[in-house]
């Protein structure tokens, strides 16, 4: 007697498990230019893997989270959010992050001092955004770039910025959302009123 059904729809694959590639497009460039000079790794391990798929598909990164929100800001009040970029490739890799042009006080921190990822290994880096005077409710809608040497990535930051009596009616009557716990506020001092937190650093604690 057959003990087991098959499966009529298919296994729904954890976010964990397929990883997190915001907007992931490939590198075209480096992969016509550079990738067929490169020094590889030459190890039993690779060599074994590189006979089951192309070395390209051994190499890559991840990037957590997926996207950066905000939530609810205060104007004139700056805020933070910590990236996770981690090398899931086989060998060391580079990487490069751009803001986009018309950035409105969006800026990003390095938690290190190079650009050279080693095989399983992360790097951190701060998005920072400064909320501006709005005198109507403002939207933050930008896409942060990361370029690695196999793809890059799209990293959409979110924001909603209110004008301050909205802000401060909203905190008074207790219907202004909490900030997601990822968010930190590293300056409050120009802000009207102190507001709801997941999380407070200082700016020197940010590298």
């Amino acid at each position: 007697k057959q003990w087991y059904q098959r499966r009529v729809r298919g296994v729904k694959i954890p976010r964990s498990i397929k990883g997190y590639k915001p907007g992931s497009e490939r590198n075209a460039r480096f992969l016509e230019q550079e990738e067929p000079v490169r020094r590889g790794v030459k190890t039993s391990s690779v060599l074994a893997a590189s006979k089951r798929k192309e070395v390209t598909e051994l190499r890559g990164f991840q990037v957590y989270p997926p996207e950066v929100s905000f939530g609810v800001l205060c104007p004139n009040g700056s805020y933070a959010s910590t990236v996770t970029l981690k090398n899931v490739g086989i060998d060391s890799c580079r990487f490069q992050i751009k803001c986009p042009r018309n950035r409105d006080g969006l800026s990003i921190l390095l938690h290190t001092d190079t650009n050279f990822v080693a095989a399983g290994m992360s790097v951190k880096f701060d998005v920072c955004l400064t909320a501006g005077d709005v005198t109507d409710i403002g939207h933050v809608a930008h896409d942060v770039t990361i370029i690695t040497e196999m793809e890059i990535f799209k990293l959409p930051v979110r924001a909603t910025i209110l004008p301050t009596q909205e802000y401060d009616e909203r905190s008074r009557s207790g219907t202004l959302k909490k900030l997601p716990v990822n968010i930190k506020i590293i300056d409050v001092n120009s802000m009207g009123t102190t507001p709801t937190t997941g999380g407070m650093v200082s700016r020197k604690v940010i590298a």
